[in-house]
């Protein structure tokens, strides 16, 4: 049985990616190219050995399951800049009103 698999791309072209894993290793925009590639990568790791390759036309590659949303994180490291700095101040003032360097 081969290690890896031809699936549709969800962005564009065809996918090859280890039977299992959704990360592809690459992309190629004809299905004959993915198989090619899939053969040549199967041939190297094998040494020679020629399994025939899966080509799921149903499947598609997945895509991330979340895209990173850049405003609310800045918005998270933000807060908890801000969260430290009145921590620290707080600190601050306690020494300073308890006289504990004194």
């Amino acid at each position: 049985m081969s290690d890896f698999e031809v699936v549709r791309s969800d962005v564009e072209g065809w996918d090859v990616r280890r039977v299992g894993e959704a990360q592809a290793l690459s992309n190629y925009p004809t299905r004959e190219l993915a198989e090619q590639a899939a053969h040549r990568q199967q041939e190297a790791e094998h040494h020679g050995r020629d399994d025939t390759i899966d080509v799921r036309q149903d499947v598609f590659s997945e895509a991330p399951e979340e895209e990173v949303n850049v405003r609310r994180t800045l918005l998270g490291v933000a807060t908890i800049v801000v969260g430290m700095i009145l921590l620290i101040a707080i600190v601050a003032i306690f020494v300073v009103t308890t006289g504990i360097t004194d």
